[in-house]
């Protein structure tokens, strides 16, 4: 069942504590064995298997990376099937240690941590163009608006985007409530409820992508909490 509340944005309790307090490090664990948890690497891995069946990535961007566990993850999963990516890992704390950036060398990619808020990226004189764009639990924290701007410039610097979100429903809801469960502190278990009301559900981020003519749109649902957008360019006629 869908929640038919409209979305609501609020600053989240880690957002706003430093990346050495007590309470971030435990809550940027926590997101770790919520990861797990949520089965995200395999969502992500199915989504990408489908939007690259016809080239193989040479350059990824994640945004929101924080410390890189997650990408890590990927590149040990995908690195046999794409040898040879250079990763850029994009967080406005810089949280990537020289241990993660080791670890995805030993995997064969080439990566680069660069500490920046996204909007700034956005308006920067850099116009790295990358095959891929991943965010994961990092697109809900904007409003309409800044979607929309985040969207567009995403679009013009991709081959192909895809982001993992809260799913706004009444499971995912309910869960957010029982986080506690799998071992979540105090920030954690506010955050996550937080983090429903502002996910997303039907075809809402679909509605805001730019040019749609060109691109070829997935957004749906993924396991029990998670709501996915994919889009991938079209060849060009």
């Amino acid at each position: 069942m869908n929640l038919s509340l409209p979305r609501r944005v609020e600053p989240e309790l880690l957002d706003d504590l430093a990346a050495d307090d007590a309470r971030a490090q435990r809550s940027r664990r926590d997101l770790r064995r919520i990861h797990r948890a949520m089965a995200t690497l395999t969502i992500l891995e199915r989504a990408l298997a489908r939007g690259t069946q016809a080239f193989r990535p040479h350059t990824l961007l994640e945004l929101g990376a924080g410390d890189g566990s997650l990408m890590l993850r990927l590149a040990q999963q995908r690195a046999l099937h794409w040898p040879d990516v250079h990763v850029t890992l994009l967080d406005r704390l810089d949280l990537v240690t020289p241990q993660m950036l080791d670890g995805l060398r030993k995997t064969g990619w080439s990566p680069q941590a660069a500490a920046m808020d996204v909007f700034d990226w956005l308006a920067s004189s850099d116009d790295s163009h990358f095959d891929i764009v991943i965010a994961n639990l990092f697109m809900h924290h904007f409003s309409s608006d800044e979607l929309t701007r985040l969207l567009t410039g995403i679009a013009a610097r991709s081959r192909l985007f895809l982001c993992c979100e809260p799913r706004r429903a009444a499971l995912p809801l309910v869960g957010s409530h029982l986080i506690g469960l799998l071992g979540a502190g105090p920030v954690t278990r506010l955050d996550a409820v937080s983090s429903v009301h502002a996910g997303f559900r039907a075809q809402e981020l679909s509605a805001l992508w730019p040019n749609p003519q060109d691109w070829e749109l997935h957004e749906y649902s993924a396991g029990l909490f998670s709501h996915c957008f994919l889009a991938i360019r079209k060849p060009q006629q």
